[in-house]
């Protein structure tokens, strides 16, 4: 309570002087707090309000505290026996050191994404946050985050990304790993939220993420491309992506929507994973997706496992497909009745699996196996090559009114016979009635379909903004909204179609996909992330390394 009280008096206290001037710094001391300009100046006593400008160190002895204001809401907290220097306050990124002590932060406004503190054992650099830092004598450095993400560097090179509710030790000589806080830990406080203590997984998503980013560009002395464009909806974003090649028979395209303004972080990932070494250059790997259908002779490679990711860092939505090896398989249905043996995978397995808060309280969340907590699989769609019977068999699966997966649809076919082809197969299970057909749509109506489903055009007809909603038996939603976006934010005047066979998108000129995620149990969170395909072309220009893929 005394920290509180405190904080709140040196607020009051310098909240005239704090909002006089653009990114100005306002010292408010309390006891024996000593500043001087740089380290040839004398140590002089602060008796009251103090501007600090660059280049300025505080010192407080061993019975004092000082507050730290920024005009743009930014509040440090100095406690006793502290040095603290003001390094860089410019436009690009706003620096300060702490040699020794502690340093509490709330980091907001102007700097809250090119704000850093250096110690002699760190340099922390901050996306947003609350957190505190503690220096010891020796040059030890021990942080704790109440909220948001620090990138911490040591002497050694080494990077780490802490999140809410975690800590992190850092020595001269490297640092450890980041780990929880108890939740009786004073360092949590009002911190140990319900929504952070059940984001486990999205927040360890999102530090693997940042630490094989940074990890890639050490090793590969890589630089980072990517641009600055407008959202559909007048938002600055910085776009970047990255082509990783965790091992030979895979990669990895991480996209990322940085909203500066909003101190919002969108990203996401693709993986593709093959059952061999894939070739050097990406542009390469479709022949080998080609070669797993209705190829003549047995492949030498396929795709094994294929994932979309994305998150706001609190919600995501995953979409994953598992392949088993192609088999051989007679197609005389589709040949007229005349046997055409074509290679084809011997199943397909796609799931939709929904993450977050909400989801976390969601009916049936985390029950199915291999699920978090806060993880439900809202669809499932499988195909499967019975070589005994020589029957495929179609499965899908939708969210039912107790949360769990239902059958919707179930249909068998044999790929063999002409009439089964014909017929469409042969419906084993058909629910639609049940839960309404909720991917029963067309697509030329701007209308509700049916009870369960809508489509829609928003921004009117002719625009490439297309948005479809699905609302499950129980009460939950998904939607997704597509739209392609000039740089200037402006939406590109023809009908989103990604099969539109005259290419009329690539000769409207530099564009960007947008894809706005949406749930209800989001909780008024939605994921927003922009693809630029021309930025991977950059990378292919710009390396000698196979870094390109083209968005299709």
């Amino acid at each position: 309570m005394k920290t509180i009280y405190f904080f709140t008096v040196l607020l009051l206290a310098a909240r005239t002087a704090g909002a006089s001037a653009p990114r100005q710094i306002v010292l408010v001391p309390q006891g024996n707090v000593e500043t001087r300009q740089g380290p040839s100046s004398n140590w002089v006593p602060v008796q009251g309000k103090t501007i600090m400008t660059e280049g300025s160190e505080i010192r407080t002895s061993k019975n004092s505290k000082a507050g730290v204001f920024f005009s743009d809401g930014s509040t440090f907290l100095l406690g006793n026996s502290s040095v603290f220097t003001v390094e860089d306050t410019s436009k690009k990124k706003a620096g300060f050191s702490l040699k020794v002590g502690r340093l509490k932060a709330i980091v907001s406004g102007y700097f809250a994404s090119r704000f850093q503190v250096r110690t002699p054992a760190a340099v922390c650099a901050v996306r947003g946050t609350e957190f505190d830092i503690e220096v010891g004598k020796d040059g030890s450095t021990g942080m704790n985050v109440t909220e948001g993400l620090v990138e911490v560097n040591d002497s050694k090179g080494a990077m780490a990304v802490v999140s809410s509710e975690e800590k992190i030790k850092i020595g001269m000589d490297g640092m450890s790993r980041p780990e929880g806080m108890s939740l009786s830990d004073e360092n949590v406080g009002q911190a140990a939220r319900p929504m952070a203590v059940r984001q486990e997984t999205a927040r360890e998503r999102t530090r693997t993420m940042l630490e094989e980013l940074r990890n890639r560009e050490l090793k590969a002395n890589e630089s980072q491309l990517g641009k600055d464009s407008i959202d559909a909806f007048g938002r600055r974003v910085r776009l970047e992506e990255y082509l990783l090649r965790p091992t030979d028979s895979e990669f990895k395209l991480l996209f990322l929507s940085r909203r500066e303004e909003s101190h919002r972080l969108d990203w996401g990932h693709l993986i593709e994973r093959f059952n061999s070494k894939i070739p050097d250059d990406i542009n390469e790997v479709g022949k080998v997706i080609d070669g797993m259908y209705f190829s003549a002779t047995a492949p030498a490679n396929w795709m094994k496992y294929f994932e979309v990711y994305m998150t706001n860092t609190v919600d995501s939505v995953k979409e994953t497909i598992d392949f088993t090896q192609p088999v051989a398989i007679n197609f005389a249905g589709y040949n007229g009745g005349s046997a055409m043996t074509r290679y084809y995978p011997g199943s397909i397995d796609y799931k939709q699996i929904l993450s977050g808060p909400g989801v976390a309280s969601a009916l049936h969340a985390g029950i199915d196996a291999g699920l978090a907590a806060d993880e439900r699989t809202q669809f499932q769609q499988t195909q499967t090559y019975a070589s005994g019977t020589g029957l495929f068999t179609f499965t899908q699966k939708v969210v039912n009114g107790t949360g769990a997966l239902g059958v919707l649809e179930k249909t068998t076919l044999d790929p063999a016979s002409l009439t089964d082809v014909g017929a469409g197969g042969t419906n084993i299970t058909d629910n639609a009635g049940l839960w309404g057909g909720p991917f029963n749509t067309d697509p030329d109506y701007s209308a509700t379909i049916n009870p369960v489903t809508t489509e829609l055009f928003p921004s009117g007809p002719g625009k490439s903004d297309y948005l479809m909603t699905t609302r499950y038996e129980d009460g939950s939603t998904v939607s997704s909204r597509k739209l392609m976006v000039y740089n200037d934010g402006k939406i590109v005047s023809t009908r989103f179609d990604p099969n539109d066979p005259s290419g009329a998108f690539l000769k409207e000129g530099s564009f960007n996909l947008e894809l706005v995620i949406g749930s209800n149990l989001f909780k008024g969170r939605n994921i927003d992330i922009l693809f630029a395909p021309e930025i991977l072309t950059q990378k292919k220009d710009a390396t000698t390394t196979a870094d390109s893929f083209a968005i299709n």
